[in-house]
């Protein structure tokens, strides 16, 4: 009798890569994100000032597969509900284009590719914003 081998329903082909999903999707429904702060020492967290000149990107340690930012805005600026636009798409924010982020709001970049193309610019002049930023790694055994 010949065993006939299931086509692998998932776009990618690999079992290593199922497997790697499916056990990272038991981690998150079991409320572990699985991942681990990554150290001072190996560039794991960083402060960016933000102002309304130019967007400012990410500086990635090795390893990083998402990032937690809170914002501290300027404490003479005008508005605090909205401080700073963001995009993880690629394209450049403006003061009318992206997402608004507050002071002390929170954000949560995952995966490699929308912390690559993480952007974020102040909206109004002359006041420059902090975002301090937490990377973290996959605490999955490579």
């Amino acid at each position: 009798m010949e065993l006939k081998q299931k086509k692998n329903p998932y776009p990618h082909g690999n079992v290593a890569e199922t497997n790697d999903y499916l056990e990272e999707l038991i981690l998150v429904s079991s409320g572990e994100k699985g991942s681990d702060s990554i150290d001072e020492t190996e560039n794991g967290y960083e402060e960016i000032i933000v102002d309304h000149t130019q967007s400012k990107s990410l500086t990635l340690p090795d390893g990083a597969i998402s990032a937690f930012i809170t914002v501290s805005a300027d404490e003479t600026t005008n508005n605090n509900e909205t401080v700073i636009r963001i995009k993880d798409n690629g394209a450049e924010p403006t003061n009318v284009s992206g997402l608004g982020v507050g002071n002390i709001d929170d954000i949560e970049v995952t995966g490699r590719n929308s912390l690559e193309n993480f952007k974020a610019i102040g909206i109004e002049i002359g006041k420059s914003h902090t975002l301090r930023v937490q990377y973290s790694k996959s605490n999955q055994e490579v």
